[in-house]
């Protein structure tokens, strides 16, 4: 039966750094907009970015 199921759903092979950069991402909004991250870590990350 699940044989039949993946022949009849493709599933798109996504590189894993795709789903683990879009997920870090999607996280960090999401805290951002509920104000569950400090805006001192934000800066600092900002600042660890930078260089």
């Amino acid at each position: 039966m699940l044989q039949s199921i993946r022949r009849a759903l493709p599933i798109p092979q996504i590189p894993v750094h795709v789903v683990v950069c879009g997920t870090s991402v999607l996280a960090s909004g999401w805290l951002l907009a509920n104000d569950s991250i400090k805006p001192i870590a934000v800066y600092l990350l900002q600042i660890y970015l930078a260089f």
